[in-house]
């Protein structure tokens, strides 16, 4: 599903462009997603695990912006740099799973508590809902207290409990909290 643009104000006035990222945009968004891998452990890579070269984001982009997709990216970009990103993506492709979608978010560290988190979420959600999607699942770092705290105000509510799904560079395992959202 391809995004329109859409302008936003931030919390501290300053305006973002929403839009689905195409092509052209593999540049910055194998950037963007090295530097968000960087900037805290909530995220499932490290920066060395982004390994897709410029023409492989390229393919994946353009894929998600066909009008048969059941998926969609949407972008955030501040003064022509990607701020934030969320995605959603069909839990599967077999019958029994269709009414399922998964859902992705991350935001640059600097942008934290403008508002764009939810303002990513909420757009997710109402295209959710327009892919006709009956629920929406993610994951959440067990202390992401920040994350957890948001999308428990949008409606998600804890599913369950992986533990010691994700374990860091030291050593020190963190569970993921499953949350869900019927819509």
């Amino acid at each position: 599903m391809r995004y329109g643009e859409k302008r936003m104000a931030l919390k501290d006035g300053r305006i973002c462009l929403l839009r689905s990222p195409g092509a052209e945009d593999a540049g910055a968004m194998l950037d963007y997603l090295r530097d968000i891998a960087g900037e805290t452990h909530f995220l499932i890579r490290y920066p060395e695990e982004v390994r897709m070269d410029p023409a492989e984001e390229a393919d994946f982009l353009e894929q998600q912006r066909r009008p048969d997709s059941r998926s969609v990216m949407i972008a955030a970009f501040m003064d022509g740099v990607v701020a934030g990103d969320v995605s959603v993506s069909p839990a599967g492709g077999q019958q029994k799973l269709r009414h399922r979608a998964s859902l992705g978010i991350a935001v640059r560290q600097p942008c934290w508590s403008l508002g764009l988190g939810r303002i990513l979420m909420k757009e997710a959600l109402e295209a959710a809902r327009q892919m006709g999607y009956a629920q929406l699942e993610l994951g959440v770092f067990a202390d992401n207290l920040r994350a957890a705290a948001l999308y428990e105000s949008l409606g998600f509510q804890e599913w369950g409990r992986m533990r010691n799904a994700f374990r860091l560079k030291d050593g020190t395992m963190v569970d993921e909290i499953l949350m869900g959202l019927m819509l």
